[in-house]
């Protein structure tokens, strides 16, 4: 880490940053004052799974700066598999704390994702109650033709791209186009515009308090299971085969 003494793990062959929250803030703050480019990605074990069966995936998701902790089966399989890894950051928390601290710094943000009505009302809604936030500019995540929104962006260089675009089309996106975006931070956010304006709501405190977030995702949008539930297992295969492996 740049300026930082946090550590970094390699679990199932991926590296990952035990970055507390705070960490990854500095790491963020040094990135855009140098002018350096850097992709995070907040890691849970769909990403894991899919990223060993999908070439482009894996390269998505190893080209990134950085992979934290967003996921409560990714601390699990860290502990199964004896590594020291202690935070996690939920997306929606990160970008919360951005959103805050961006204040504070003048950092400046582009919101791409989610459909026009939510992309639009998150963005009134930051001019309301958080008047301070810089937004360089927004646009919706249905699309075909990526370049205006690539002009787009370059025309007023944010600090930090907010991509919600649902994984794994956002790290793809970053990783397709970053040489060619003008923004030092990019990351992609999954369904925290939905959050963010209000449309959607995160499991209440006892479900996060318990790790079952998951469990009230699943609960509140079915749908999901159809493509959580092969992940879930895949996921858990690794782990058991690199723990076979340890012993």
């Amino acid at each position: 880490m740049q300026g930082g003494s946090s550590s970094e793990y390699s679990l199932l062959g991926i590296l990952i940053a035990d970055y507390a929250i705070s960490d990854l803030i500095s790491y963020i703050t040094e990135s855009i004052q140098s002018g350096q480019k850097a992709h995070i990605i907040t890691l849970n074990p769909e990403m894991v799974a899919r990223q060993a069966t999908d070439g482009e995936f894996y390269q998505a998701l190893h080209g990134a700066e950085l992979r934290i902790v967003d996921g409560n089966g990714i601390l699990l399989a860290a502990r199964i598999l004896g590594k020291a890894i202690q935070h996690r950051t939920p997306g929606i928390e990160l970008v919360e704390e951005l959103l805050r601290v961006g204040q504070e710094k003048s950092w400046s943000f582009y919101f791409l994702g989610s459909s026009s009505e939510v992309v639009t009302r998150l963005v009134k809604n930051l001019k309301i109650h958080a008047p301070k936030t810089l937004i360089s500019g927004f646009h919706h995540g249905y699309f075909q033709d990526s370049l205006p929104i690539i002009e787009d962006i370059n025309r007023s260089k944010p600090d930090i791209l907010l991509v919600g675009l649902g994984s794994p089309q956002q790290e793809l996106w970053i990783h397709k186009n970053r040489n060619l975006l003008q923004a030092s931070i990019m990351i992609g956010i999954g369904g925290s515009f939905d959050v963010l304006c209000g449309d959607k709501k995160r499991a209440p405190f006892v479900f996060r308090k318990m790790k079952l977030e998951w469990l009230y995702r699943i609960a509140s949008e079915p749908h999901r299971l159809k493509r959580v539930i092969p992940a879930f297992f895949r996921f858990g295969w690794m782990v058991l085969k690199e723990r076979l492996v340890l012993k």
